[in-house]
């Protein structure tokens, strides 16, 4: 059972939270990272109340919490995971909001050459002629793994792919790479946040090979302040925190 959006905190919303003095923490995926800032700051201006964010892959995050290392009250992360999360007994029922899709993207350094990657084709033509491709260790990455599979490139491209643990790594890595043909993968969340750091989008993966990913939001069932958890993620999806995740590319 997912929340339905509500325009604002109740006045009975606003007292949970006034009697609560503590930082709400919330534990999310990388991808969603510059819009939920945005959002949390709206909610610590407009209730007072302080909200503590950690990011980390999504495998990263799994880990963390079905071995009980995380103490969260919140968790953002690919909807998969979640409902699995709510099965196994980690989530609340009842207590998820979906919060939007964010689709894969192509990603080079900012001043290289654009590879053509109009088509499934295309992309798998400017793979094999790549001297390097780059992507991370995370769920992104994870399909990137498949999708070469499925291009049937996948033993070429192993022998010339760089990962990371998260985005960063793989902007940091293009963005000072002297590599002539390299082409990253990330969720276009995450390059559009550092595009002006070195690095460039060149668009969103062919449509036939698309990749989107839903992400939602749960309150955790180790959160020490449940009520107050449940109110930020229906603040999540207000419709204006539902328009800053838009302008950071969560559709």
């Amino acid at each position: 059972m997912f929340f339905e959006s509500t325009s604002q905190l109740t006045l009975a919303d606003q007292f949970v939270i006034a009697v609560f003095p503590m930082v709400l923490k919330v534990l999310s995926g990388g991808a969603v990272q510059r819009g939920l800032e945005s959002v949390a700051q709206a909610f610590e201006k407009e209730t007072g109340q302080k909200i503590e964010l950690t990011f980390a892959t999504a495998p990263a995050i799994r880990r963390r919490v079905e071995s009980g290392e995380t103490n969260g009250d919140v968790l953002l992360v690919p909807i998969q995971s979640l409902e699995d999360f709510a099965a196994s007994g980690h989530v609340a029922v009842g207590s998820s909001a979906v919060i939007g899709n964010v689709k894969a993207g192509v990603v080079v350094r900012g001043d290289a050459p654009e590879p053509r990657i109009a088509t499934a084709q295309a992309l798998k033509d400017e793979l094999i002629a790549s001297e390097s491709i780059v992507y991370t260790e995370g769920s992104s990455g994870i399909f990137v793994e498949k999708l070469l599979d499925r291009l049937g490139i996948a033993e070429e491209a192993r022998a010339k792919t760089i990962r990371f643990p998260d985005a960063e790594g793989v902007m940091k890595h293009l963005a000072s790479s002297r590599t002539a043909r390299e082409i990253g993968f990330g969720q276009i969340t995450a390059i559009l946040m550092r595009s002006d750091e070195g690095v460039k989008l060149v668009g969103p993966l062919p449509k036939e090979i698309e990749n989107v990913t839903t992400y939602a939001a749960g309150v955790s069932t180790r959160s020490e302040a449940p009520e107050l958890a449940r109110r930020f993620v229906r603040f999540l999806i207000t419709p204006a925190a539902k328009a800053a995740f838009r302008s950071t590319g969560v559709d």
